[in-house]
């Protein structure tokens, strides 16, 4: 199987194409890449040299048409720009067919704040993105931008209340029509406990996991292509969320204390428990 990975390249991070690309090949997967950028390190370092390259995506695009290439699944993640996601957009027209499976990862915010690149050029084009998925994998702060809620209200929910809004949220952005959403990252009621709202057709379920409450570089990603290459594996939304959140897990408790959070989690040596 083959899978176009659309994505930035950092040097330091462990996040973005180096995720993709080291977890898909341990799941059995080829993932072909498409730098959209390439940095020292990921923005989270206090500095780094970043080189953007937006515009390459329709010159793959053109070279792998010429080749005849197909893909069995296609994965999106940060976007520079709305013209990058613009670029993103027709790369997953041209190569999306009935077999292919689409995760658009809908970068642009967490804990009720956007982040720099932000722009409501861009969020209405993720929006276009996300009718082309088969899945999306948005943090709740995302996932309210694309329901064009009011995040200060969502972000002050808890426990059922949060919940019951994440599915209704869910159903908006996708959920009716049949899309598989994956909100990541939710915190729950108890304390050192975080959840992942799954709904796949029409079906909800919140998979919970426990946390220490720091925020890693590339988790987020490391999710996304677990989740992809366990659905393209023939796995269910619910066992993809299991089996990324026990990768996950098992990886940040292998992580040293005095790694900083910024340098990623500790998963290369835990690559096995992908491997089927």
């Amino acid at each position: 199987m083959k899978v176009a990975a659309i994505n930035d390249l950092s040097g330091f991070g462990k996040c973005s194409l180096v995720a993709d690309m080291t977890v898909l090949a341990a799941m059995g997967i080829q993932c072909c890449p498409i730098p959209t950028a390439v940095l020292s390190a990921q923005t989270g370092y206090p500095s780094y040299f970043f080189k953007d390259l937006t515009g390459i995506i329709p010159e793959y695009q053109t070279k792998w048409h010429e080749q005849g290439e197909k893909f069995d699944g296609i994965i999106t993640g940060f976007m520079m720009s709305s013209k990058q996601a613009g670029n993103s957009l027709e790369f997953i027209r041209e190569f999306k067919s009935s077999e292919t499976k689409v995760l658009v990862d809908p970068v642009m915010g967490d804990d009720g704040k956007t982040y720099r690149n932000y722009s409501n050029e861009l969020l209405e084009i993720i929006r276009e993105m996300v009718k082309e998925a088969d899945i999306i994998t948005p943090n709740l702060t995302e996932l309210v931008l694309l329901a064009g809620e009011n995040p200060d209200r969502i972000m002050g929910l808890k426990g059922d209340d949060l919940i019951e809004e994440i599915y209704r949220l869910s159903m908006l952005t996708g959920g009716d029509k049949g899309k598989t959403v994956a909100v990541t990252g939710i915190p729950l009621l108890k304390d050192g406990v975080v959840g992942n709202f799954i709904l796949e057709k029409g079906e909800r379920k919140v998979v919970t996991s426990e946390s220490n409450g720091v925020h890693y570089s590339g988790t987020g990603d490391l999710f996304a292509a677990v989740f992809l290459g366990e659905i393209l594996r023939g796995g269910s939304a619910y066992d993809a969320a299991e089996i990324a959140s026990d990768f996950i897990r098992t990886s940040v408790n292998d992580t040293p204390d005095d790694m900083p959070p910024r340098a990623g989690v500790e998963y290369e040596k835990n690559l096995k428990m992908l491997i089927r």
